[in-house]
């Protein structure tokens, strides 16, 4: 597990927690701490040497981008100069110059741009991989979802923005270093043509510029442009903050029609999913405009900001060049200078709604990723393994998470080839049982002894199907039945009409009724044949003849298999030796199914 917790260390972290998760954004602190623990995830494993590597060739390409600027900006005075002189020959020669200098910098942009690709997928499968390892590893997943703090689109975390950081790290940290060593470099440069001047202006008034005056005007010109576009933009933080979340909500309210369209169709749900489908896309919409208002008046001072960019250093050059200091390429020389010093100044200007979106992506990573730990501490109870093939439950207790007592000290024993019902109201912690005997409940406390051999399947109500062909649906999670088994047992459940399809990919969970779906789980039973089968509700809809047939054949074919199920037909007493049943005040009766 990463323990990227960013609560972790703190000694009110219960607190912390609940102060910002569901919150639009973390104090800039928090945000740099935890971006900084996820880039240190990755660049200090054994498996970022080939990172290094390209990090280390990305760097050189930088540093030779950086010199042949430089290069570039002594070129610009050679070749006015020539055009001012008129030297026809000299302007031939920098034109050739120009071609080869021109030729090199594609080279080199092209390559830097591709390395930087090739380290963000690299960098990205890399975190992809271990994000979903620990994802599934010790059913995080699962455990997420019993939180009081459920994360909202765990899907959009892995998928996007584990993208988002990992590019916007790249562009932005490496952009950021680029534009340090180009305003070290330019820097010189513009200070060394930034000659001392003294102008005389109006009735007799003498202006005295200084070494280096144009540098100080670069800097000064670039530092109020950041404070003021950080003052205008700094809403842009929470907005696209909002935006994500609101976009992320609206899709996942969508897909919920789709999964669920034949119920909303029966319900007659329409005008209801519609009034959701619109309420949700309304936050979008809002949110949006008030994104986008606040981009416009970003917009106005950014584009302004450049524009006066483009006249602002031929501007305090032209004292010079009246002076005749300097001539007019070393004015274009200087404007060339002047822009660099100043783009690179100016990095928080031209990138700052990339910033925002940065630290709103590091945030809801840094939350995702604290779910995620504060998850382990959620221990469920563990079914141990015995020295015999019985399942045995003693002083067992089963809770509600709100702390109601679902379940009071159960005690019963079976012995290979046994069969138990669990029924009861609903409501009253069957479901749950299942879910303790599986060790996926929490809220529980007793021992639970499991069949030395651990072979266990648990089926549920609604199974899962993977997607791929229905072959191999059917036989997930073991290895792919070729046998002739899946036929046999499609034709015997009357799924006969299946079998030309058995090599079809498709999404089987949209084509297959319920009734069938929870036939093809049958089948997947009898091919695993585990030492354990519980099924909760798996029978649920099927017709009563199919049922039968369908516990006919587990117990056929699987005879020394404990079966423990969920289910209120009382037919389904005919088809167990025993049954567990829940009564008033959390007790509860073990008896013969026969019995009942």
């Amino acid at each position: 597990m990463f323990k990227l917790s960013i609560f972790k260390n703190e000694d009110n972290s219960e607190k912390l927690r609940e102060k910002f998760h569901g919150a639009d954004s973390l104090p800039l602190k928090v945000s740099i701490k935890a971006g900084w623990r996820m880039i240190k995830l990755y660049w200090g494993s054994r498996d970022s040497l080939f990172a290094w590597f390209l990090l280390m060739c990305i760097v050189a390409l930088t540093g030779g981008a950086i010199y042949l600027a430089k290069v570039i900006n002594t070129w610009y005075k050679e070749f006015w100069d020539t055009i001012q002189n008129y030297d026809l020959e000299g302007f031939k020669y920098q034109l050739m110059v120009f071609a080869i200098l021109a030729t090199i910098h594609v080279v080199v942009s092209v390559y830097n741009s591709y390395l930087r690709s090739k380290l963000a997928i690299h960098w990205r499968k890399w975190f992809t991989n271990k994000v979903i390892h620990d994802y599934i590893d010790a059913d995080t997943y699962y455990k997420m979802q019993l939180e009081d703090r459920k994360t909202e689109n765990p899907d959009q975390r892995i998928s996007e923005d584990l993208n988002g950081f990992v590019g916007s790290s790249i562009s932005l940290i490496l952009g950021t270093a680029s534009d340090l060593a180009m305003l070290g470099t330019f820097g010189v440069v513009l200070w060394d043509l930034s000659h001392a001047v003294t102008m005389t202006l109006w009735n007799g008034y003498e202006l005295h510029l200084p070494d280096g005056y144009m540098l100080y005007l670069a800097c000064a010109y670039a530092f109020i442009g950041t404070l003021l576009t950080f003052w205008i933009g700094k809403p842009l933080v929470k907005l696209n903050f909002r935006q994500q979340r609101y976009e992320a909500d609206f899709r996942f309210s969508l897909i919920r029609v789709r999964e669920n369209a034949e119920s909303i169709a029966l319900y007659k749900g329409t005008d209801s999913e519609e009034k959701i489908l619109n309420v949700s896309f309304l936050d979008v919409v809002k949110n949006y405009i008030k994104l986008i208002k606040r981009e416009k008046k970003l917009g106005f001072f950014t584009l302004g900001y450049a524009q006066t960019a483009v006249i602002f250093p031929i501007l305090i050059s032209a004292p010079m060049y009246f002076a005749k200091v300097i001539t007019m390429g070393s004015i274009m020389q200087i404007n060339s200078a002047f822009g660099r010093v100043q783009d690179s100044l100016s990095t928080v200007i031209s990138s700052f709604s990339s910033w925002a979106s940065y630290k709103a992506v590091t945030d809801r990573l840094a939350l995702f990723f604290d779910s995620m730990d504060s998850s382990l501490g959620i221990i469920c109870l563990e079914s141990k393994k015995g020295e015999s093939s019985d399942f045995e439950v003693s002083k067992l207790n089963v809770n509600s998470p709100a702390g109601t007592n679902l379940w009071k000290n159960i005690d019963f024993k079976l012995a290979k080839g046994d069969s138990l019902l669990i029924r009861g109201p609903s409501g009253c912690g069957k479901s749950t049982l299942i879910k303790t005997f599986a060790s996926i409940w929490p809220y529980a406390d007793g021992d639970v002894v499991i069949p030395k051999n651990d072979s266990t399947l648990f089926l549920s109500q609604r199974p899962y199907l993977p997607l791929g062909t229905l072959r191999e649906a059917i036989s997930y999670p073991g290895q792919i039945s070729t046998d002739g088994s899946i036929e046999h047992y499609l034709n015997e459940l009357n799924l006969s009409h299946l079998i030309e399809n058995l090599d079809v990919k498709d999404n089987w969970s949209s084509i297959l009724s319920l009734g069938e779906q929870q036939r093809i789980a049958i089948i997947r039973a009898l091919l695993i044949k585990p030492q354990m089968l519980f099924l909760d509700e798996a029978s649920s809809a099927m017709d009563e003849n199919i049922e039968q047939k369908s516990y006919k054949l587990l117990k056929e074919n699987l005879p020394d298999t404990i079966m423990i199920s969920v289910g209120h037909r009382s037919t389904l007493l005919g088809v167990h030796r025993y049954a567990l049943i829940s009564e008033d005040n959390a007790t509860w009766k073990f008896t013969e199914a026969s019995a009942v």
